[in-house]
């Protein structure tokens, strides 16, 4: 992968609003298998220097998922340890590095899912937000165990509704409410079910705009609100809290005059947390019956 290649998949990344961190993060580990064995670097030890100039351009081009953070950091490590002698192994060794890397992430989050799905009981009604892989996983696992589903629109991008079309085609009953019922739906469901993009050191979960509101319907109507990740989201207590991200204003077709504030995310205190499901297991949470 050239510089020319680098920069369209790097603006690609930044502009993706569709797929989740997890997701993203994986694209960036194919990105840089890509560049340790396509870029244009012939001294070994430049490579280095550009393949590990590459991994920061991927981890700051969407500061508000902790994944790419992490996962890239992980590659710069073993990066480092790389020997830049023979650059020909070097790009062989650079490439397995960031594929093992990402086989890790599907692994976790294969494990994940088996978790929490093994804590869904059959004919349950989920509540759902925003469009997570790792939900997804959930989901998939759940095919043929009556279980129904309540999903938000998840404004103002919609996608929402490609889960509520995916759920009914894996035979799901699904209901599509807008953002603003969760309040009024809350207490139809026996749990709300989310992914994250950021883990923060205290409990506290970084995901789609509107997950804050249906965690607070959670816990006025005594719903358990259920959150399933990789542990490598989790941010470092040593790193500043995450920048939030702004979609474009003009999806909320603000009238004239008018200025349209689109933010990505929102943060839930981990004191509406019920549970946690990672790939070592199911945490209870300070909000857990």
């Amino acid at each position: 992968m050239d510089r020319d290649a680098f920069a369209q998949s790097l603006q690609d990344l930044r502009a993706d609003r569709t797929h989740g961190a997890a997701e993203l993060a994986g694209r960036a580990m194919d990105v840089l298998e890509e560049s340790a064995r396509g870029a244009a670097v012939t001294d070994g030890a430049a490579l280095k220097r550009e393949l590990d100039w590459r991994a920061g351009a991927l981890a700051e081009a969407r500061p508000g998922m902790m994944p790419l953070a992490n996962l890239t950091r992980r590659f710069r490590a073993d990066l480092d340890a790389l020997d830049p002698a023979d650059p020909g192994s070097l790009r062989r060794d650079a490439a397995a590095a960031a594929r093992r890397l990402r086989d890790v992430a599907r692994t976790a989050a294969e494990q994940a899912a088996d978790n929490a799905a093994a804590a869904i009981s059959a004919g349950s009604t989920l509540l759902l937000h925003s469009e997570s892989s790792t939900v997804r996983r959930v989901l998939h696992r759940l095919v043929g165990h009556d279980v129904r589903a309540i999903v938000t629109e998840s404004r103002p991008r919609d996608e929402g509704r490609s889960v509520a079309a995916r759920l009914a085609a894996w035979g799901f009953a699904v209901d599509l409410v807008p953002d603003a019922a969760v309040g009024l739906m809350a207490d139809r469901a026996d749990l709300a079910l989310v992914g994250a993009d950021t883990l923060l050191p205290d409990g506290g979960v970084v995901n789609k705009a509107g997950t804050f509101p249906l965690a607070l319907a959670c816990r006025a109507a005594g719903v358990p609100f259920c959150v399933v990740s990789k542990s490598f989201k989790q941010r470092p207590g040593d790193m500043p809290p995450p920048d939030n991200e702004a979609d474009d204003p003009g999806l909320l077709h603000p009238p004239a005059g008018v200025t349209g504030v689109n933010w990505l995310f929102d943060t839930t205190p981990a004191r509406l947390v019920a549970w946690w499901y990672d790939e070592h297991g199911a945490h209870r949470g300070p909000a857990a019956p």
